[in-house]
């Protein structure tokens, strides 16, 4: 029986931990909650989160507010399975030296991507052969994100189906005089996989083609990509697959290398169009 932990806050889903209480072959071991933040879920409460982490086989953060490295550190150094609710706000060294007590620890790390509820980006859904082509059009969501945020989510979703470092990228930006901008970025792989992705700001239909040696795929999709797959459930989906992750060992679907890939790969992005004066 898999040993849940809880960290949350005020913004964590009371919905959600109710649900957690249901799952098969997991029990939850206690909750801490920071600051103020209370919940009566008749779950074991815990003043201290090393008291918690002590007794847990994984760690759930379901927090919408970006953890600390040092926190994320303790839990790995107790080789806890982490899970993480928000993209956590983490530097190139700090990444870097999260991968390397990953790889010690030897434990899953997932972190909540809505683009992972894309049915042609699941890993467990698809076994792609390598190398692929991955040739995609989408527009910016724009009311709830960030472009940037919305390119990083996306890229790391597409890292997780390559499932390989990035060697290069070329970026072509182009903005013109009413505003309308279009990015186009190849990103090439070291496992000889491509992945040509085009974004625009004005709202227009998507298309996404996935080839491998295995076989073509093909969709289309009307509204920006980050709305056209919604789950009324994703969180507590997004749980499951990292509990199913934990089950079959598999440690490669989700990990800060794949994190660390994407921020670099915007980075890159970001700052081409920087230099064109283009804002993003």
């Amino acid at each position: 029986m898999l040993k849940l932990g809880i960290f949350g806050d005020q913004t964590s889903n009371p919905e959600l931990l109710r649900q957690l209480k249901t799952m098969p072959e997991v029990t939850v071991a206690g909750v801490y909650f920071s600051g103020n933040a209370t919940f009566d879920g008749g779950f074991t409460k815990f003043f201290t989160p090393i008291e918690l982490m002590e007794i847990s086989d994984a760690i759930l953060i379901l927090s919408d507010k970006s953890i600390s490295s040092d926190l994320i550190r303790m839990i790995l150094r107790k080789s806890k399975h982490i899970y993480l609710k928000t993209i956590p706000n983490l530097n190139i060294r700090e990444m870097k030296e999260l991968i390397d007590l990953e790889k010690e620890a030897g434990i899953v790390n997932f972190i909540y991507n809505p683009f992972d509820f894309i049915p042609h980006f699941d890993p467990f859904l698809n076994k792609y052969e390598k190398p692929m082509l991955i040739n995609l059009r989408t527009c910016f969501e724009g009311s709830t994100l960030k472009p940037a945020n919305e390119m990083l989510l996306l890229v790391t979703a597409i890292n997780r189906v390559i499932q390989s470092n990035y060697r290069k990228t070329d970026v072509i930006g182009i903005e013109d005089s009413e505003g309308q901008l279009v990015v186009n970025v190849r990103i090439e792989y070291e496992n000889s996989s491509v992945a040509n992705l085009t974004f625009s700001k004005e709202k227009t239909s998507g298309y996404c083609e996935i080839l491998c040696t295995g076989g073509r795929s093909i969709f289309e999709f009307q509204s920006p990509l980050y709305l056209s797959y919604p789950n009324p459930n994703q969180e507590f989906t997004s749980i499951n697959n990292f509990i199913r992750m934990i089950q079959v060992h598999n440690k490669q679907l989700n990990s800060f290398a794949n994190l660390l890939n994407g921020v670099r790969i915007v980075n890159e992005i970001s700052e081409h169009l920087r230099f064109n004066e283009i804002k993003f």
